[in-house]
């Protein structure tokens, strides 16, 4: 497994330096909203590739994560934006490690529609429907913060950016909290653990610069460890810059 999660680093390290336009950026274009889906309040994290994959076919990519405020058990997205703007987003299962990504699964009769969700997205607020093969349900969302860090310009930052992260621990949700300073651009500063059931913040973890800024959808930064009650958190450095997994005890 180590040397599949380095090879797959190896391979986005190689694309990272070939891409000339991006030797001074980063990964990172991501909108977060809040809003309903019909009357159940959710949060949802998005990640576009404009300015990554500019005039390649993976500019039109969409990852995500989004959770319904009841439940907090994060849901893995995986879409594409269409040629009219609207997005179309399939509701995946969280990737097993850093190297694999989310997989969606194949319509099933507890699963009748893998892609349940368009939007389309209008300023700071983004609009659309929720579908299964029995209901049709509205979205509506409003933005409350975003990061870019992807232009050879300052990282732009607005609002709290909290991103769920792909993996959720058998009692919490996980919630990065990313900011940026004149001393580090970019990072991943806190990690909230959010209680599923009683939605408190239990545990707020504190990280150095470099942390939670090196797997390409920024929701894989934070995922499964082989060790019980820990969580791999990815930080900069490591095995030929292609980053550092350590370990961190998350739950006693």
């Amino acid at each position: 497994m180590k040397n599949k999660r380095n090879l797959a680093r190896l391979a986005l390290c190689v694309f990272f330096l070939a891409a000339t336009s991006l030797a001074l950026a980063g990964w990172y274009d991501i909108d977060n909203y809040a809003g309903t889906i019909g009357s159940l309040p959710i949060h949802v994290s998005l990640q576009t590739y404009d300015d990554v994959h500019r005039d390649e076919p993976g500019q039109r990519r969409v990852d995500g994560s989004y959770y319904y405020d009841t439940h907090r058990i994060p849901i893995p997205l995986q879409g594409k934006r269409q040629p009219d703007g609207t997005i179309q987003l399939c509701e995946a299962n969280a990737p097993t490690s850093s190297a694999d990504s989310p997989t969606v699964p194949a319509a099933s009769a507890t699963h009748p529609v893998p892609c349940p969700i368009t939007l389309k997205i209008i300023g700071t607020g983004a609009s659309g429907e929720w579908r299964d093969d029995k209901r049709v349900l509205p979205i509506a969302l409003h933005q409350v913060g975003s990061l870019n860090d992807t232009g050879l310009q300052p990282v732009r930052l607005d609002g709290v950016v909290e991103v769920p992260m792909w993996y959720h621990t058998k009692n919490h949700l996980l919630l990065g909290v990313y900011d940026s300073s004149k001393d580090c651009p970019l990072s991943m500063a806190r990690l909230r653990l959010v209680n599923l059931r009683s939605g408190r913040i239990d545990k707020e973890m504190k990280f150095p610069c470099g942390t939670g800024v090196v797997s390409t959808p920024i929701f894989g930064n934070v995922y499964r460890a082989g060790t019980p009650r820990h969580v791999t958190v990815m930080f900069q450095g490591g095995y030929h810059g292609m980053g550092d997994d350590r370990d961190v005890a998350v739950e006693p």
